[in-house]
């Protein structure tokens, strides 16, 4: 690991000589509200700034670089990674207050934004136009877009659209030695360069820091219908997902909760009626009513061969978004069952739905630590899941059969089984130890990436893609 300097009085006045002094802070009250995201960790910066431009940004970046201290860019927070934690403290970047939205260009078919936009205020925005940006997860109405693309951020809509990285058109970035570059280009097609883009999107705040975003925006649809299926099996669920997938089926989104998840969502959003068992939504678009309904049709038909215990449908639109709206909710509704609640962000190939969902409930049996429980949710029509494990890390046992659980996850049912880390939510702190068991070969080149576009290794280091280095 490569030595940094700290911050140093005079640093901190040469910040606030680049920023203004009312966006510097060495304030420990300040500070202690950016050390913590939704992952286990607890990272303290040694400064915040809060940058307005991408000049600021630039020359924040150069001093940093030259002396040789180690920068973490933020956005909202929401990471479950601990991508936004300041590992080796130095200054935290903040980037929430460059948050305007440029422009909307409808005949084109681009909104340019800045990188502290929230996701739901631009598809606000977007839907007085009917026009929206598809990458939905669940923390979309507080996380911002440079963090999404940071990600390369998923969601409920990724099975039908795809991720943040299919949406990003051009990018201008400052490099970690000051300098701005853009990547791109403004048009809706373009092979004429290497695709530096598709690189920066998904580096986690390792390569470079976004200043503006160009994203591809596209038409609404005009209707929806939505089926719900409850199972007093998590595989039976899972197969489900898998043959309505098989039939050639592409919804809007497959979104499942294992039967704790649910009963606790259903509880916070306050939706009443619906019985016990794991849940399951399937949530069809089109331009019309007849339309969506024939594809209903043809997954009750699909799902009933599972044989649920429940089913349902509906087109009305306040109880179509209140169930997702649930689905949203998972994740605090699971924070109310115990202190820790800590996010995982697996995926595996479909066909392993019904094995891996099966093998991820009984982990805090194999466990056997009284307290230690598990929730699970996410996108089960892409294979997207989020084990989620509820303890107590004030209880030493608990807190120890959490890492216990993350190595049982990962090196025994995701990776053996052709899964991979992370779909979504990005390597950071939390995945960093199990990156080199999935990428064994290629670990290596991702690491000469990271050098050539920082040198002195100041960018979000020690973790991500880039880190930890070799060594340490």
């Amino acid at each position: 690991m490569p030595e940094y300097s700290r911050v140093t009085d005079r640093v901190v006045k040469e910040l606030e000589g680049i920023a203004g002094p009312e966006n510097v802070t060495t304030r420990t009250e300040e500070i202690i509200c950016y050390m913590r995201d939704s992952s286990p960790f607890k990272l303290k910066a040694e400064v915040i700034v809060r940058p307005t431009t991408t000049e600021q940004v630039a020359l924040i970046l150069k001093l940093a670089n030259t002396a040789r201290i180690s920068v973490t860019p933020r956005g909202a927070g929401t990471s479950a990674a601990g991508s936004p934690l300041p590992a080796l403290g130095g200054i935290l970047l903040d980037m929430y207050r460059m948050n305007k939205t440029i422009s909307i260009d409808i005949d084109n078919q681009i909104a340019i934004v800045e990188p502290g936009v929230i996701c739901d205020a631009l598809n606000e925005e977007l839907s007085r136009h009917g026009f929206f940006f598809p990458p939905d997860p669940a923390s979309s109405p507080a996380c911002t877009i440079g963090g999404m693309v940071a990600n390369d951020a998923a969601g409920n809509k990724t099975i039908k659209y795809g991720s943040t990285r299919a949406f990003v058109l051009w990018l201008e970035v400052v490099l970690p030695t000051g300098e701005v570059i853009n990547t791109g280009s403004k048009t809706l097609k373009s092979v004429s360069g290497y695709d530096l883009t598709r690189l920066f999107v998904g580096s986690e705040g390792s390569l470079g820091v976004f200043t503006k975003i160009c994203l591809k925006i596209i038409p609404l649809p005009q209707q929806y219908a939505t089926g719900v299926f409850i199972y007093d099996s998590v595989e039976s669920l899972a197969r489900s997902a898998t043959k309505v997938r098989r039939a050639g089926i592409i919804p809007e989104m497959i979104e499942f909760m294992n039967a704790k998840t649910a009963e606790a969502s259903f509880e916070y959003s306050g939706i009443r009626g619906l019985p016990q068992g794991n849940f399951m939504m399937i949530d069809i678009g089109g331009d019309t009513e007849e339309a969506v309904a024939t594809v209903l049709d043809r997954c009750v038909s699909i799902c009933q061969e599972e044989k649920p215990a429940h089913c349902e449908r509906t087109t009305d639109k306040a109880h179509r978004l209140k169930l997702i709206s649930a689905r949203k909710a998972a994740l605090p509704a699971l924070a109310r069952i115990k202190p820790t609640t800590t996010m995982e962000d697996c995926t595996v190939p479909p066909t392993k739905l019904p094995e891996v969902t099966t093998k991820i409930e009984k982990i805090p049996e194999q466990l056997g630590v009284e307290g230690f429980e598990l929730g699970n949710f996410g996108h089960i029509g892409d294979g997207n899941m989020h084990p989620t494990f509820l303890y107590d890390e004030r209880v030493e046992k608990q807190r120890d059969a959490f890492f216990k659980a993350l190595g049982i996850l990962y090196d025994q049912i995701v990776l053996p089984l052709g899964g991979s880390l992370t779909a979504e939510h990005g390597i950071g702190l939390a995945r960093a130890p199990f990156i080199e068991k999935e990428h064994p070969t290629s670990l290596k080149w991702m690491r000469e990436i990271k050098r050539l576009f920082d040198p002195n290794l100041i960018l979000n280091p020690g973790k991500g893609k880039g880190g930890p280095y070799p060594g340490r």
